[in-house]
């Protein structure tokens, strides 16, 4: 959460010239109602059925594509199957208080919709980071560009 996945993906995407899919815009754009909405509707797991279903369904697609993921997706182990068995894994990772920085005044991000959400964001970052650290890439984002990032992932790639 926060640590730039979608501007990353674009940027790579554009730079590699290949489709892009974001994952929680996908899941979106197939229901018709925002995350938040999913969420109020059928609660988390309702949310990462559906997000387990709309990333099977993109990384069946036949052309190379850049897909960013929620940061919660990595929390279901078929979910992280489907993204090794389907391509190059990164985490882009980043100082828990810079991503803390980047995400406190954004609206939309339902599990910070709490009374405490500095205290659940460095939970879920502490819940979430040692599944985050087994990806096969690490690209650290604190203070260097957007375009650096995906920079540095074409050079890992290549």
């Amino acid at each position: 959460m926060g640590a730039g996945k979608t501007s990353v993906g674009r940027e790579l995407s554009g730079k590699l010239r290949m489709d892009f899919y974001d994952l929680d815009s996908e899941v979106e754009r197939a229901e018709g109602l925002s995350v938040t909405e999913i969420f109020e509707a059928g609660g988390e797991e309702s949310f990462r059925r559906k997000e387990t279903e709309m990333l099977a369904a993109l990384s069946k697609k036949t052309s190379p594509a850049v897909i960013s993921t929620g940061g919660g997706a990595v929390l279901r182990q078929q979910n992280r199957e489907t993204m090794d068995a389907s391509g190059e894994v990164f985490y882009l990772r980043a100082d828990v208080d810079t991503l803390w920085n980047r995400v406190r005044r954004k609206k939309g991000r339902p599990l910070l919709e709490v009374k405490n959400p500095r205290a659940e964001f460095h939970e879920l970052f502490m819940k979430r980071r040692g599944i985050y650290e087994l990806s096969p890439h690490v690209v650290f984002t604190d203070d260097i560009s957007i375009s650096e990032v995906a920079d540095k992932i074409i050079k890992i790639l290549e």
